[in-house]
């Protein structure tokens, strides 16, 4: 056997005995779901701020491949440009109302991404959560049921103070993680979607993340970035180029083929609400906050306990 061979191999072993005991498990209390059409996992990608530049680098590769996107959306700067200094996207023109409506007839979906992009705190989440998604429903005349994190994670709990009361279904945050059936919805990971991570590991853009781990467990990749651009990303840690979002798509057609759904986020977020075992799971999945491990980011959910 050739060494490449052996190695590859060796590789697609390993990673099924990792998964193994955890597909195991979550089989056990979840037999009998399937997902749309008896897919095995599902594929989403969604784009940040809703830049104009998407018509030019990103959306024709949707259309030529045939997959959805979504847009998070901030409501103050919607058919504005981006005035927000130390952004990478600062002096970016972002769609405006019909610019949206024309892709969400196209089958892609939309979410708030706050008020103003400031941060959201236990302070304004009024403002950037609550009536940021009311404005946000008047501009574009539909309803919005996802919130997306904007910012850092250190968001996530005083949204979570105010989404469900305020009509959320759902909130995304940027956890770099596949989510499964049992995933509170309030909680979705998103897998960043870079050219090259920060320090200090400096992880390069790999077409097939999530792919693996998401077929064994029947889960959900949500990807995350903002405005492709040919040949180099306006912001490693944060996007990739055009030619590496084809990479991507190639990877999901070739390796999901007919196993993987490829669905907007809140059309998944709808059949996972209304599926019965998908609900019975996550009534009793353990406690998300669980799952972080961070001192500093658990600290920032002592709000709930507080609220």
């Amino acid at each position: 056997m050739k060494r490449r061979d052996f190695i590859s191999s060796t590789v697609t072993l390993t990673a099924a005995g990792l998964f193994s005991s955890q597909a195991f498990a979550r089989d056990e209390q979840t037999k009998g779901f399937t997902w749309k059409d008896g897919k095995k996992w599902v594929y989403s990608i969604t784009y940040d701020e809703g830049v104009i530049d998407l018509f030019k680098y990103a959306i024709p590769l949707h259309r030529k491949y045939e997959i959805p996107g979504h847009l998070a959306i901030v409501t103050d700067q919607i058919g504005k440009v981006r005035i927000l200094p130390g952004s990478s996207y600062h002096g970016f023109s972002i769609m405006d109302k019909d610019q949206i409506k024309s892709l969400v007839d196209e089958g892609w979906g939309v979410s708030c991404h706050s008020m103003s992009h400031c941060g959201v705190t236990v302070e304004n989440a009024q403002v950037e959560v609550v009536e940021a998604k009311a404005k946000m429903e008047e501009i574009l005349e539909m309803p919005i049921t996802i919130f997306t994190v904007p910012g850092s994670n250190h968001g996530h709990a005083p949204s979570l103070l105010v989404a469900e009361d305020a009509g959320y279904n759902a909130i995304m945050t940027i956890y770099d993680r596949v989510n499964t059936i049992d995933t509170d919805l309030m909680w979705l990971g998103r897998i960043p979607l870079h050219t090259e991570y920060p320090g200090p590991f400096y992880t390069r853009f790999d077409p097939y993340k999530g792919f693996l781990l998401a077929s064994k467990v029947g889960g959900w990749v949500i990807d995350y970035n903002h405005c492709p651009m040919p040949n180099k990303p306006v912001h490693p840690a944060k996007d990739v180029t055009s030619e590496e979002l084809e990479q991507r798509f190639q990877a999901l057609k070739e390796f999901g083929g007919d196993d993987v759904w490829i669905a907007d986020c809140n059309e998944v977020v709808d059949y996972l609400l209304n599926d019965p075992i998908a609900q019975q799971a996550r009534a009793n999945a353990p406690d998300p906050l669980d799952d972080v491990y961070n001192l500093e980011m658990r600290q920032t959910y002592s709000v709930l306990k507080e609220g």
